[in-house]
Protein backbone atom coordinates (compact mmCIF):
# COMPACT_ATOMS: atom_id res chain seq x y z
CA UNK A 1 0.00 0.00 0.00
CA UNK A 2 1.45 3.50 -1.03
CA UNK A 3 1.42 5.96 1.81
CA UNK A 4 -0.16 9.03 0.41
CA UNK A 5 0.62 13.06 1.41
CA UNK A 6 0.08 16.03 -0.31
CA UNK A 7 3.26 17.88 -1.44
CA UNK A 8 2.40 22.07 -2.39
CA UNK A 9 6.06 22.08 -3.98
CA UNK A 10 5.64 19.03 -5.91
CA UNK A 11 3.78 20.45 -8.94
CA UNK A 12 6.96 23.10 -9.25
CA UNK A 13 8.52 20.56 -11.54
CA UNK A 14 6.19 20.43 -13.85
CA UNK A 15 6.36 24.22 -14.17
CA UNK A 16 9.38 24.29 -16.08
CA UNK A 17 8.10 22.25 -18.91
CA UNK A 18 6.05 25.09 -19.80
CA UNK A 19 8.10 28.29 -19.82
CA UNK A 20 9.21 28.20 -23.03
CA UNK A 21 9.04 31.04 -25.45
CA UNK A 22 6.10 31.74 -27.32
CA UNK A 23 7.38 30.69 -30.36
CA UNK A 24 4.92 27.68 -32.22
CA UNK A 25 4.82 27.90 -35.60
CA UNK A 26 7.03 26.60 -38.04
CA UNK A 27 9.06 29.41 -40.24
CA UNK A 28 9.66 28.02 -43.80
CA UNK A 29 10.19 31.28 -45.47
CA UNK A 30 14.14 31.51 -47.40
CA UNK A 31 16.20 34.20 -48.41
CA UNK A 32 15.51 33.57 -52.19
CA UNK A 33 12.11 35.06 -51.60
CA UNK A 34 13.47 38.43 -50.79
CA UNK A 35 14.35 39.77 -54.31
CA UNK A 36 14.22 43.41 -55.22
CA UNK A 37 11.39 42.69 -56.99
CA UNK A 38 9.49 41.78 -54.08
CA UNK A 39 6.96 45.18 -52.42
CA UNK A 40 8.35 46.70 -49.36
CA UNK A 41 5.14 44.92 -47.47
CA UNK A 42 6.35 41.85 -48.58
CA UNK A 43 9.95 42.23 -47.87
CA UNK A 44 9.19 43.13 -44.35
CA UNK A 45 6.57 40.25 -43.66
CA UNK A 46 9.12 38.02 -45.03
CA UNK A 47 12.69 39.03 -43.31
CA UNK A 48 10.49 39.23 -40.08
CA UNK A 49 9.16 35.51 -40.39
CA UNK A 50 12.80 34.55 -41.54
CA UNK A 51 14.28 36.20 -38.63
CA UNK A 52 11.38 34.20 -36.55
CA UNK A 53 12.58 30.77 -38.34
CA UNK A 54 16.51 31.63 -37.23
CA UNK A 55 15.57 32.06 -33.58
CA UNK A 56 13.54 28.70 -33.48
CA UNK A 57 16.86 27.29 -34.68
CA UNK A 58 18.96 28.58 -32.10
CA UNK A 59 20.66 31.61 -34.13
CA UNK A 60 19.89 34.85 -32.92
CA UNK A 61 22.33 36.74 -34.56
CA UNK A 62 21.01 35.98 -37.95
CA UNK A 63 17.50 36.47 -36.46
CA UNK A 64 18.73 40.24 -35.07
CA UNK A 65 20.19 40.45 -39.39
CA UNK A 66 17.03 39.52 -40.50
CA UNK A 67 14.73 41.20 -38.08
CA UNK A 68 16.72 44.30 -38.41
CA UNK A 69 16.56 44.47 -42.40
CA UNK A 70 12.32 44.11 -41.79
CA UNK A 71 12.74 47.11 -39.00
CA UNK A 72 14.63 49.41 -42.03
CA UNK A 73 11.99 48.83 -44.01
CA UNK A 74 9.12 49.66 -42.01
CA UNK A 75 10.20 50.31 -38.12
CA UNK A 76 6.60 50.22 -36.99
CA UNK A 77 5.84 46.65 -38.32
CA UNK A 78 4.41 45.21 -35.01
CA UNK A 79 5.46 41.81 -35.90
CA UNK A 80 9.06 42.73 -36.40
CA UNK A 81 8.84 44.01 -33.00
CA UNK A 82 7.30 41.76 -31.22
CA UNK A 83 9.88 39.42 -32.70
CA UNK A 84 13.30 41.55 -31.79
CA UNK A 85 11.25 41.78 -27.92
CA UNK A 86 11.59 37.56 -28.26
CA UNK A 87 15.21 37.76 -29.08
CA UNK A 88 16.14 40.23 -26.75
CA UNK A 89 14.19 37.84 -24.16
CA UNK A 90 15.83 34.82 -25.32
CA UNK A 91 19.50 36.84 -24.63
CA UNK A 92 18.45 37.98 -20.62
CA UNK A 93 17.96 41.86 -22.17
CA UNK A 94 14.34 42.18 -20.42
CA UNK A 95 14.30 45.86 -20.57
CA UNK A 96 14.79 45.83 -24.22
CA UNK A 97 12.28 42.92 -24.77
CA UNK A 98 9.95 44.92 -22.70
CA UNK A 99 10.73 48.07 -24.28
CA UNK A 100 9.47 46.18 -28.42
CA UNK A 101 6.98 44.46 -26.96
CA UNK A 102 5.31 47.80 -25.83
CA UNK A 103 6.44 49.37 -29.40
CA UNK A 104 4.55 46.17 -31.07
CA UNK A 105 1.40 47.01 -29.21
CA UNK A 106 1.78 50.75 -29.22
CA UNK A 107 1.66 50.39 -33.19
CA UNK A 108 -1.11 47.85 -33.18
CA UNK A 109 -3.27 47.41 -30.45
CA UNK A 110 -4.76 44.53 -32.20
CA UNK A 111 -1.58 42.80 -32.35
CA UNK A 112 -2.84 40.84 -29.83
CA UNK A 113 0.56 38.14 -29.69
CA UNK A 114 2.66 40.98 -28.41
CA UNK A 115 0.91 41.69 -25.17
CA UNK A 116 0.81 37.55 -24.69
CA UNK A 117 4.22 38.01 -25.41
CA UNK A 118 4.71 40.72 -22.67
CA UNK A 119 2.41 38.96 -19.87
CA UNK A 120 5.19 36.31 -20.21
CA UNK A 121 7.95 38.18 -20.01
CA UNK A 122 6.47 40.17 -17.02
CA UNK A 123 5.88 36.41 -15.20
CA UNK A 124 9.70 35.34 -16.03
CA UNK A 125 10.70 38.70 -14.53
CA UNK A 126 8.18 37.90 -11.44
CA UNK A 127 6.38 41.22 -11.75
CA UNK A 128 2.94 39.42 -11.36
CA UNK A 129 0.60 41.49 -10.96
CA UNK A 130 1.64 43.37 -14.20
CA UNK A 131 1.51 39.92 -16.01
CA UNK A 132 -1.98 39.47 -14.60
CA UNK A 133 -2.92 42.28 -16.93
CA UNK A 134 -1.53 41.46 -19.87
CA UNK A 135 -2.36 38.09 -19.92
CA UNK A 136 -6.44 38.60 -18.99
CA UNK A 137 -6.61 40.84 -21.56
CA UNK A 138 -4.54 38.41 -24.24
CA UNK A 139 -6.80 35.35 -22.82
CA UNK A 140 -10.11 37.70 -23.08
CA UNK A 141 -9.17 37.98 -27.12
CA UNK A 142 -12.08 35.69 -28.07
CA UNK A 143 -10.11 35.95 -32.08
CA UNK A 144 -6.89 35.43 -30.78
CA UNK A 145 -5.61 32.40 -32.39
CA UNK A 146 -3.13 31.09 -29.21
CA UNK A 147 -5.75 32.10 -26.47
CA UNK A 148 -5.33 29.01 -25.24
CA UNK A 149 -1.66 29.02 -24.84
CA UNK A 150 -2.78 33.06 -22.93
CA UNK A 151 -4.94 31.43 -21.03
CA UNK A 152 -2.72 28.47 -19.76
CA UNK A 153 0.19 31.43 -18.93
CA UNK A 154 -2.43 33.20 -17.06
CA UNK A 155 -3.09 30.52 -14.76
CA UNK A 156 -0.14 29.72 -14.32
CA UNK A 157 0.80 33.09 -13.20
CA UNK A 158 -1.93 33.02 -10.65
CA UNK A 159 -0.19 29.62 -9.29
CA UNK A 160 2.95 31.24 -8.65
CA UNK A 161 1.32 34.36 -6.68
CA UNK A 162 -0.33 31.53 -4.75
CA UNK A 163 -3.56 32.23 -6.20
CA UNK A 164 -4.85 28.61 -6.02
CA UNK A 165 -8.23 28.66 -7.07
CA UNK A 166 -8.32 31.57 -9.32
CA UNK A 167 -5.38 28.97 -11.11
CA UNK A 168 -7.75 26.02 -11.12
CA UNK A 169 -10.84 28.17 -12.42
CA UNK A 170 -8.58 29.30 -15.44
CA UNK A 171 -7.21 26.26 -16.44
CA UNK A 172 -11.35 24.74 -16.38
CA UNK A 173 -11.69 27.46 -18.68
CA UNK A 174 -8.96 26.57 -20.98
CA UNK A 175 -10.43 23.16 -21.09
CA UNK A 176 -13.56 24.52 -21.86
CA UNK A 177 -12.40 25.55 -24.95
CA UNK A 178 -9.51 22.88 -25.99
CA UNK A 179 -10.99 19.88 -23.77
CA UNK A 180 -8.18 18.06 -24.51
CA UNK A 181 -5.51 20.33 -24.19
CA UNK A 182 -2.43 18.21 -22.17
CA UNK A 183 -0.98 21.27 -20.05
CA UNK A 184 -4.29 22.25 -18.68
CA UNK A 185 -5.23 18.68 -17.94
CA UNK A 186 -1.88 17.85 -15.97
CA UNK A 187 -1.50 21.37 -14.57
CA UNK A 188 -5.29 21.03 -13.54
CA UNK A 189 -5.42 17.93 -12.14
CA UNK A 190 -1.95 18.35 -10.39
CA UNK A 191 -3.83 21.52 -8.42
CA UNK A 192 -6.77 19.74 -7.79
CA UNK A 193 -4.91 16.71 -6.10
CA UNK A 194 -3.04 19.20 -3.75
CA UNK A 195 -6.69 20.62 -2.78
CA UNK A 196 -7.69 17.22 -2.15
CA UNK A 197 -10.60 17.23 -4.80
CA UNK A 198 -9.24 13.94 -5.52
CA UNK A 199 -12.44 13.44 -8.26
CA UNK A 200 -12.13 16.63 -10.05
CA UNK A 201 -8.54 15.68 -10.12
CA UNK A 202 -9.27 11.86 -11.33
CA UNK A 203 -11.50 13.31 -14.42
CA UNK A 204 -8.61 15.32 -16.01
CA UNK A 205 -6.42 12.96 -15.14
CA UNK A 206 -8.05 10.08 -17.06
CA UNK A 207 -8.77 12.52 -20.14
CA UNK A 208 -5.23 13.23 -20.53
CA UNK A 209 -4.35 9.27 -19.76
CA UNK A 210 -6.78 8.90 -22.86
CA UNK A 211 -4.65 11.50 -25.39
CA UNK A 212 -1.43 8.89 -24.17
CA UNK A 213 -3.39 5.77 -24.63
CA UNK A 214 -4.55 7.21 -28.59
CA UNK A 215 -0.39 8.10 -28.35
CA UNK A 216 -1.38 12.08 -29.01
CA UNK A 217 0.33 12.98 -25.37
CA UNK A 218 3.47 11.54 -23.37
CA UNK A 219 3.69 10.54 -19.74
CA UNK A 220 6.06 11.95 -18.03
CA UNK A 221 7.59 11.45 -14.33
CA UNK A 222 5.58 13.93 -12.95
CA UNK A 223 2.40 12.77 -14.53
CA UNK A 224 2.58 9.18 -14.08
CA UNK A 225 3.51 9.48 -10.00
CA UNK A 226 0.30 12.24 -10.50
CA UNK A 227 -1.70 9.16 -11.57
CA UNK A 228 -0.55 6.85 -8.96
CA UNK A 229 -0.95 8.66 -6.22
CA UNK A 230 -4.85 9.16 -7.60
CA UNK A 231 -5.90 5.75 -8.45
CA UNK A 232 -4.12 4.72 -5.06
CA UNK A 233 -7.08 6.54 -3.46
CA UNK A 234 -9.48 4.55 -6.07
CA UNK A 235 -7.76 1.68 -5.00
CA UNK A 236 -7.61 1.14 -8.46
CA UNK A 237 -4.48 -1.69 -8.14
CA UNK A 238 -4.20 -2.74 -11.77
CA UNK A 239 -3.95 0.69 -13.25
CA UNK A 240 -1.92 1.84 -10.23
CA UNK A 241 0.96 -1.37 -11.10
CA UNK A 242 0.97 -0.47 -14.26
CA UNK A 243 2.08 3.18 -14.00
CA UNK A 244 4.15 2.03 -11.77
CA UNK A 245 6.28 -0.22 -13.89
CA UNK A 246 6.32 2.35 -16.35
CA UNK A 247 7.47 5.34 -14.05
CA UNK A 248 10.33 2.62 -12.92
CA UNK A 249 10.46 1.73 -16.77
CA UNK A 250 11.23 5.10 -18.03
CA UNK A 251 12.30 7.63 -15.07
CA UNK A 252 14.34 5.41 -13.06
CA UNK A 253 16.74 8.36 -11.73
CA UNK A 254 13.54 10.97 -11.49
CA UNK A 255 12.82 12.29 -8.46
CA UNK A 256 8.88 11.13 -8.72
CA UNK A 257 10.52 7.43 -8.67
CA UNK A 258 12.61 8.02 -5.41
CA UNK A 259 8.94 9.18 -3.68
CA UNK A 260 7.18 6.36 -5.32
CA UNK A 261 9.62 3.87 -3.30
CA UNK A 262 9.70 5.73 -0.06
CA UNK A 263 5.95 5.53 -0.70
CA UNK A 264 6.36 1.88 -0.18
CA UNK A 265 8.63 1.68 2.23
CA UNK A 266 6.47 3.86 4.65
CA UNK A 267 3.68 1.48 3.93
CA UNK A 268 5.72 -1.75 5.29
Amino acid sequence: MIRLSVTPRFFAPLLLLVASLLLTSCVTVTESRLTKKASPEKAVENYTQLGLGYLQRGRPDLARQRLQKALDIEEDYAPANDAMGLLWQTEGEFDLAEEYFRKAIRNDGSFTRARHNLGRLFSQTKEYASAESELKRASGDRYYDNRVGAMNDLALNFYRQNKIEQAIDTYGQTLRIAPYNAEALVNGSTLLFEAQRYEESLKYFDRFDRLVQREQAAHNAHSLWLGIKLLTIQQDTRRTIALATDLKRNFPDSVEYRLYQESLTGAN
